[in-house]
């Protein structure tokens, strides 16, 4: 079960349509950057284990007991809820085993070897190892647009709402009222996970392929997005963004990034009003340059995109100065 890096890290994750995909994405994006074989314990229905293996991923089992066979150099959990994550901790602990806790929103403390909170709601709290969206792991590939600076297309909305099944129950209805308001826009969605079959558009709207939404969001004159990762990513890029909530957890973030001065928040409790929101909000930072270069400018002072490498950083110290990780490293 050993890596070419003569080791194992084990990720254990949660995704779905109703949870979102966020915690699987980081755990791929970590994987990547430490060279190891994609491996996650995913807690998810059938249909999307399917498609995280479709991705790479080689799943395993979901009970803890599998860190008896693998043994692992190191266990990274990414796991919303809180008994699951702390199932998982115990038992990497009582192996000897170093495990390091990704969590959000400054909540749920962990007794883990390493916490890492990317989250801009964690700002000046100091509960977590590492904590802050200095932390944010993104893809490498969003530091690299960022130093390109490539100029920014006129009149390009971006819809971007993550990976769950709002995206087509909210994005069309989204899409088509900002061209209401502004009819000489595109509007450009991207599907999430799911892609097969999406629904109609109206004219001057399109769905985005599976790839390239981190282009896209690095193009747009703004966009629209939930308080998942692409949040960060498109702060990342200084993309002038209005924010839309699509889970009651996100609404923490949606705020924070709105009192720091990076996004504009349009999230409501009623999705429906909130889209209404968005749509106006969308509309009206269209015809404001200046404010869009301040939203932007701010974005991207906050979260400059070197979170991954960072935390790459202290996950490799864990595995060098933890006993059982220097055990199964030099294996």
């Amino acid at each position: 079960m050993r890596t070419a890096h003569g080791m194992t890290v084990l990720f254990v994750a949660a995704a779905g349509p109703r949870i979102g995909f966020g915690h699987l994405v980081r755990c791929g994006v970590l994987a990547g950057a430490m060279g190891m074989r994609p491996r996650v314990s995913l807690r998810a229905t059938s249909s999307t284990r399917r498609e995280a293996r479709a991705l790479g991923w080689h799943v395993h089992p979901t009970l803890p007991s599998i860190l008896g066979t693998l043994m692992p150099a190191l266990v990274v959990v990414d796991e919303p809820d809180a008994r699951q994550a702390r199932r998982w901790i115990r038992a990497a602990r009582a192996l000897h085993v170093p495990v390091a806790a990704i969590r959000d929103l400054g909540l749920h403390a962990l007794d883990a070897d390493l916490t890492i909170d990317g989250s801009l709601a964690a700002m000046g709290a100091h509960d977590a190892d590492l904590q802050g969206p200095q932390f944010a792991i993104l893809n490498p590939a969003i530091l690299s647009l960022r130093q390109q600076a490539q100029p920014r297309l006129p009149r390009r909305v971006v819809i971007a709402l993550g990976g769950g099944a709002h995206v087509r129950q909210l994005g069309p209805e989204l899409a088509a009222r900002i061209r209401a308001c502004a009819p000489d826009v595109e509007v450009r969605l991207a599907p999430g996970f799911r892609t097969a079959n999406p629904p109609p558009l109206p004219p001057g709207c399109a769905w985005l392929p599976p790839h390239g939404l981190r282009e896209e969001l690095a193009a747009a004159t703004l966009a629209v997005v939930a308080g998942g990762v692409t949040l960060y990513e498109a702060c990342a890029l200084g993309t002038p963004l209005v924010t839309l909530a699509v889970a009651d957890a996100q609404r923490i973030t949606t705020s924070a990034a709105a009192a720091a001065g990076a996004v504009i928040d349009a999230s409501d409790a009623d999705p429906r009003t909130a889209v209404r929101r968005a749509a106006s909000l969308a509309t009206v930072l269209l015809g404001t340059g200046d404010v869009r270069a301040a939203l932007g400018s701010t974005a991207a002072r906050i979260v400059d995109g070197h979170g991954t490498a960072r935390a790459i950083a202290h996950l490799r110290a864990l595995l060098l100065t933890h006993p059982g990780g220097r055990e199964r490293h030099a294996a």
